[in-house]
Formats: C-alpha cells, structure tokens, sequence
C-alpha cells in the first residue's frame, strides 16, 4: 500500500500538525479582521503579519501549500478539520461562500499579497460581495505565489496534493475519495480524473489486481467511506461521483463484486456498508451490491421481495418525476428493513420462482418516454399551456398539464410563461393568481427536497404573502434541505421579515427561536424594540450561540454580552467573545479572562485565543499572566527558563515583544526566546511595535 494510500484512509482519525493548525486559526482570524474593521484599522497590519509568519514556519520544509474547501470543513496535506471546530469551520464557510475549491500558497508570499487575499475574501457574497469561484479566469484576482482555484477544479487533489505532503482535497470529500480510490486502483501518484478515474477504467484495472493480497480490502475501504460520504453531500460534485461509483459497480459483474464483498470485512461491516450505500448511492448499485452482500455472507433474500425490489428499482430509474421519488425511498427504506433482521429464506418452488421473476424484470407497456424538452411527461404539459395561453382558452386539460409542470418542479417555467403573455390574457392572469397562493407554496415544500429556482420565483411573485407559511414551514418540515431554502428565501426578503420575526420569538421551542435568531442576523438592521440580551441567558445554548452575536450588533449591549460570554460554560461561546476581544480587549474583562481561561482548565484549547485578546490591555494582572506563560521555572543551576513551545507561548511572547519589551521582567524572557533554537519562537519575541517589519517569506 502506497503512503499516500494510508495517508487517506486514515484521513478521519488523522489530526493536522501543530504549525498546519496554527496557520489555519490565524488565517481564519484574519479574514474576521478585513470583514469587520475598515481598511486602515491598526490590528489589519498585525493580522496578516501572523499569516506571513505561519507561512514562513510552514514553508522550512515545503514548496507550496495547497488548502482544499468543503463547506463545514478544509483538506490539508490529505487531513480533514473537525467540521466541529468553530473557527476551522467558519474559515471553509467564507472560503465555500465564494465557491472556491482550494486555495494554493507558494514561497515567496508577500505581505501585500496577503493583504490582498483577506481583503478579497472578507466580502461575503451572500452580503452583497461578489462570489470569486464564479468569476471567469480573467475577472478572478491572481497574485504571483497565491492562486484561487473555483470549485471543480479538477487537477488540484493529485496534481498538487496527491502524495507530496503538501496537497489538498478538492471541493467535496466525495470527490477526494473518489480519486483515492483512482490512485489506489491504479497505483499511481498522479492520476488525471477525466481520462483515468472512471468507473468503467477503474473496474478493469480491479479485476487485473483482485488477487494482490490486501488491496481488495484498500478497495472495499474506500467504497465505504464513500458510500457513508454520499448519505448526506448534495451537489454536482456528489451527483458525479455516485455516477462514478455505479459505474464501477455495475462493471465489476456480480462475481467481482461478490468476491470484494468476501474479503472486505465482517457481516456487521457489510451490513453497515449496504446501509449507508442505499441512502447515498443510485437504486442500481444498491441493488447490486445488496444482491453482493447477501452471497457474501450466506443470507437468503425471499425471492418475492427480491422481484418487489427490482420493480421498485425500475420505477425509480425511470417513469414521472414523483413515481421515481417515491420508489426511491420505498426501496431504500425495505433494504434497510430487510438488513436490520436478515434471516429469511425462499419458500418458493423454483418453476414459480422463474416465471414471477420474468414478469418483475419486464418494461411496462406504457412506460412514459422522455420528451424532446429533456423532462419525462413535462414536453406535452408545456405544448398544451402554450396552446392555452396563445388562443387565451381554459379547460380541464389545462389544468392536469399545470399540474403535472407544478409536480415535476417546473414552477418557476410555468411563471416565466405567464410573465411572457399578452397583456390582459385571461389564462396567465387566472393561472397566476392560482400559482401564487399559500396553499400552492405549501404543496412546492411538501416533499423531501424542493427546487431553490421555483421557490424563488413563487416567492418572488407572491411577496409579504409568502411570509407567514414559510416561517410555519421552517418550523414543521422533517427536511433539513427544504429548510435551509426556507431559510435562504426568508433572508432574501429583508427588512419585510423582520416584524413576523419578532412575533415568531414569542414561541418557545427552542429550534425556533434559534432559527429566527439567525435570520435577524442577516438582516442589517435589527428591528424597533428587539432586545437581544433576553436570549443570551436561555437554557439551550444552541439559541445562545444565534443571541451573542447580535448582542454584540448593539453598542450599549457590548460589553455585558462579552462578560456574559466569557462565563458561559459553552465553549463555542467562550471562543466567540475571545475571537471579538481580538480587536481590543476590554480592561473590566481580564479578570474574567485569565481566570476562567489562562488559570483554568476548563477550556484547555482556547487559551491561545486569551492570550491574543490581552494584545492591547495595559493592567498589571495581563502582565502577571503573560509572563505566567512564558515562565518555565527553573533549571538545577536556579537559571529561568523558558515553558515549553505552544500556541500561547508563540503569543504570549509576540505581545510582550510588542507592548511590554521595557518591562525588565518580560525582557528576561524575551532575551531567552532570541536565544532557542526554534525559529517561530524567535521570530515572536523579535516582533517590533511598528509594523511591516516582515516583507515576505
């Protein structure tokens, strides 16, 4: 097995090296300066000289630096962050906002350069600033040794990352397991995804190395991750890859796969595999690999239910839009019944047998065939709406056609037909008035998932009337997807929500007043009235973490947020405060600090974000604690010495360097940190008041 095979599989139990962790958190506090602060704010300039340092401790022992984006989640060095972490987390949001894939640093990265880039990727897109994955190749900023790579760029991942130490996953995790697995069958470092990483290329080459010992096992690995990856990932980038991974099902025959399946684990493995690929990947597969696991491991599946499920399998291949949805999910829902108690066996005589299995596998006779406009069953609903509108003529007819184009997702065409009639046209305007109801918004949202287009278009046209059944909609429905459209639609209006909103926080369940929280949150202006302080004591910090924030909106409500905040027992919440005392420490807040941060162990991981937000406080007690930092006791001979290397150390000395180097006490230190051996050490307690000392790396 290659090391950058291992280096994959393992990439969910592998954690990011210190120095890769460090620049990541100064990156993602930089970017929140440039967004908050006007561009001659003076903590803009020690901002970006923190990422110049981080790049220059990274760049000892690399060339270049690629960082893959997904949306809760960055890729390093074939290393994904803990979508968890609120400040990784909030960095891959802003970077996926601009619909970026990677972003690649090389050596020689200036200081003005990177100016730049935070200056760039502080504007978020969904404020008003321009998404840069979406610009073309000429419009996007480009610098000498930083590029901006949009997502789907499909070279990144093994070109640059793929078995160098210094890559990057593409824009999905899909995708980069996808070409792990390319590299795994085809043994290669490099692996060009359009030319060699099909399914088709990719089942051949297995089949030519079924009997090398271990790889199967490579192999089933892989597909596991992917089939787990592929429940939940939505997108072009997941819609390709399932496309891929059914090829390569289909390709490998039943006896490949069968033999896979043998050597690729346990039962419960299999079981588990099984589960996660009938919510994530095609019926095809599924079916495939069902029919796999079960000779794998010597379970019966009743023939009866076996031809119930190929039928299921057809119609969700094929046949109207709401036929398929629903026999996708009645399929997946009996395969998952049928694994949780997998012992039947067939009772059925083998000539029965035979001819029910004959008639499962036949194609209806009246099959619905695709019409020239690409959608099954919608070609001859918009023939006959044309026909309508044209002779200005209702009937029947009409309205199944609207309704077939309403079931099918085509709303926001059917709108854009009626937009495009002769004025006074009876049809459009009757149509129109039976589109834009309430009752017709809650039939698009009904279902699993919606199209955003047509939900936009419907809202669009209704206006305020749409308010009221969205917010009971983000409340009732069970999809998280058609929620978030929801949500995204909601924010969209602006200021006209912000009343109904107010009147929404008066419920109080706590999903629902979180959600309100965060949509007041994108608006600019809070409403007449809101109070924000009233939530920041609720019991669930889930609406906390959606409280703070617009507490700190509000001047006069500022500083009690943040003392709040830093007495909260909810970690997130502590880190949020420290991340908005980055820009200026408030004087009555160091106690709190240090003593529920620096002097604690309640929150071991934060306390180099308390050491930063003492930058600018001049009380003795941020001295006292500084220096406790740096202090190492003392050596056998009664010699100071200096702690150990760790992320507030780096700090703490940075700050005494800055405002505290006439102290005769932080000299001590300082001079003990010039004098190790590390450069990064060296390089902190160097750090002059003035800055711009460091140009480049």
């Amino acid at each position: 097995m290659t090391e950058s095979v291992a280096g994959a599989r393992g990439e969910r139990k592998a954690a990011l090296s210190r120095d890769l962790s460090e620049f990541l958190i100064e990156l993602s506090i930089a970017v929140h300066r440039y967004a908050m602060y006007p561009g001659d704010h003076p903590s803009l300039v020690p901002a970006s000289e923190n990422v110049i340092q981080g790049l220059s401790t990274l760049f000892g022992k690399r060339d270049r630096l690629s960082i893959g984006v997904a949306q809760r989640q960055l890729v390093i060095e074939g290393v994904a962050t803990d979508e968890r972490h609120p400040v990784l987390s909030d960095l891959a949001r802003r970077l996926h906002a601009h619909q970026l894939g990677a972003v690649t640093f090389r050596r020689g990265a200036t200081l003005r350069e990177v100016q730049e880039l935070l200056r760039t990727l502080s504007a978020d897109p969904q404020r008003g600033g321009e998404a840069i994955g979406l610009l073309s190749e000429a419009e996007r900023p480009g610098w000498t040794h930083i590029e901006l790579l949009p997502v789907g760029y499909d070279q990144l991942a093994m070109k640059e990352g793929g078995g160098s130490g210094d890559g990057a996953g593409e824009g999905s995790r899909a995708s980069y397991l996808w070409l792990g697995l390319a590299q795994a069958a085809l043994g290669k470092q490099e692996v060009d995804p359009d030319s060699e990483a099909t399914g088709s290329a990719l089942a051949r080459v297995l089949e030519r190395r079924a009997k090398e010992e271990g790889y199967d096992d490579v192999i089933v690995d892989y597909l596991r991750q992917l089939a787990e990856e592929l429940r939940d990932e939505e997108g072009e980038e997941a819609e390709k890859v399932r496309r891929g991974v059914s090829e390569l099902v289909d390709e490998m025959g039943p006896e490949a796969l069968r033999t896979m399946m043998e050597m690729g684990g346990s039962f419960a493995q299999r079981k588990k595999f099984l589960l996660d690929a009938s919510k994530g990947l095609p019926v095809d597969a599924v079916m495939q690999i069902l029919d796999a696991t079960a000779k794998a491991s010597d379970r019966e599946i009743s023939s009866s239910l076996v031809r119930m499920l190929t039928k299921l399998a057809q119609h969700a291949g094929s046949g109207a839009r709401r036929l398929r949805a629903q026999a996708d999910t009645a399929l997946k829902e009996h395969v998952e019944r049928l694994v949780s108690d997998w012992e039947l066996e067939d009772p059925n005589p083998d000539q029965y047998t035979r001819v029910l299995d004959t008639l499962a596998s036949s194609v209806p006779s009246l099959a619905e065939t695709a019409g020239e406009e690409g959608e099954e069953g919608v070609a001859g609903a918009v023939r006959v709406l044309q026909m309508a509108l044209e002779v200005d003529a209702y009937g029947p007819t009409l309205d199944k056609a609207v309704s077939d184009l309403v079931d099918a997702g085509q709303v926001g065409g059917v709108l854009q037909m009626l937009d495009s009639a002769s004025e006074g046209n009876r049809v459009a305007s009757r149509l129109r008035k039976q589109l834009t109801t309430p009752q017709q918004l809650r039939r698009l949202l009904s279902g699993v998932d919606v199209d955003e287009e047509s939900l936009q278009a419907l809202v669009d046209r209704m206006g305020p009337a749409a308010i009221d059944t969205l917010f009971e909609l983000l409340t009732e429905s069970e999809s998280r997807a058609v929620r978030r459209k929801i949500f995204n639609a909601l924010a969209r209006m602006g200021p006209e929500v912000a009343s109904p909103a107010m009147e929404r926080l008066k419920d109080s369940r706590w999903y629902v007043q979180r959600n309100v929280l965060a949509l007041l949150q994108r608006l600019e202006e809070l409403p007449d009235g809101f109070d924000p302080m009233q939530y920041v004591d609720h019991s669930d910090s889930r609406v906390r973490r959606e409280a703070y924030p617009l507490a700190l909106k509000v001047p006069e409500a500022k500083a009690r947020a943040l003392a709040r905040a830093l007495s909260d027992s909810d970690e997130r919440i502590v880190r949020m405060a420290l991340l908005e005392l980055q820009e200026g420490t408030v004087e009555a807040l160091v106690p709190t600090i240090v003593s529920r941060v620096l002097r604690s162990d309640a929150f071991p991981g934060l306390r180099s974000l308390a050491v930063r937000s003492l930058r600018r406080a001049r009380s003795s007690l941020a001295l006292e604690a500084l220096l406790e930092v740096c202090d190492g006791g003392r050596s056998l001979l009664g010699r100071r010495k200096l702690a150990s290397k760790t992320p507030e150390l780096v700090a703490a000395l940075g700050i005494l360097a800055e405002e505290w180097g006439e102290d005769p006490r932080a000299r001590t230190f300082l001079e003990l940190a010039r004098s190790s051996g590390d450069l990064q050490i060296q390089a902190a307690a160097s750090r002059s008041a003035t800055p711009g000392s460091t140009e480049s790396v």
